[in-house]
């Protein structure tokens, strides 16, 4: 299989590159926690074959169409850190209810500490990661 496929053209052509890309099961992987949500997962971090990477919907949630489709794409370790970084961030001001890469107990913060991310968050310039590769896909 040639998985050369960019996020941007896989996000853009889905029906035209899905067989190009391998289609993941649920037990393929393990969702470490999730940025995003409506009515559902949307975007958020995994790990496969031992190495994070992002996930994202490429399927039109605000319809509420379902099955969603998600998109697995590869980041580089530069990426996973500033991933990583904000997730922590977002542990420690506003809660562990998004993670799922551990035991620990649920933990939300006080809603007096949430603007001690959310305020930092307003002025992160939003990574793109169109250019980056498609490792596989899955339908939750």
């Amino acid at each position: 299989m040639d998985n050369q496929v960019t996020f941007g053209e896989f996000k853009d052509a889905f029906e035209k590159h899905k067989d190009a890309i391998p289609k993941m099961e649920e037990s393929d992987f393990k969702v470490l926690w999730m940025d995003d949500y409506y009515d559902g997962m949307l975007v958020g971090m995994l790990e496969y074959r031992d190495r994070k990477s992002r996930f994202e919907i490429i399927t039109d949630y605000t319809e509420n169409i379902r099955p969603r489709i998600f998109a697995i794409i590869e980041l580089t370790q530069e990426q996973v850190n500033e991933e990583s970084y904000w997730n922590n961030l977002f542990k420690k001001y506003v809660g562990n209810h998004n993670n799922f890469d551990s035991n620990d107990e649920l933990k939300q913060q006080p809603q007096t500490m949430h603007h001690l991310f959310y305020n930092q968050y307003k002025q992160r310039t939003s990574p793109n990661y169109d250019l980056n590769m498609v490792k596989g896909w899955f339908v939750q």
